[in-house]
């Protein structure tokens, strides 16, 4: 699962069914900060899981609030699951990675 994606994607949706400006600015800020989680994880594998598990955990908070109260699949319940696995995914990587 890749939340860079979903977070995009949910943002561009969001713009496209209500022009929401918040909505398209979240999802690109958010997408942009997971690619550079993505390309320190081979480098500092710690500190990007640490900012992936911030970012991965609001976007569950956010969108999952969202989803609790619109009860709609898209975009809310795709970001909230794909962001709960990746909570996990991360995570694990940290614990992994300080056991190491």
């Amino acid at each position: 699962p890749d939340t860079r994606k979903a977070g995009s994607a949910g943002g561009v949706m969001g713009y496209m069914k209500s022009g929401s400006q918040k909505s398209l600015a979240a999802g690109g800020i958010s997408a942009l900060v997971l690619f550079f989680v993505h390309t320190q994880l081979p480098v500092r594998p710690v500190f990007a899981s640490a900012i992936g598990l911030g970012i991965s955990a609001a976007l569950l908070s956010v969108m999952g609030s969202r989803f609790k109260k619109s009860g709609k699949i898209f975009p809310a319940g795709v970001v909230s699951l794909l962001s709960l696995v990746m909570v996990g995914g991360y995570a694990h990587g940290i614990m992994r990675s300080s056991h190491a």
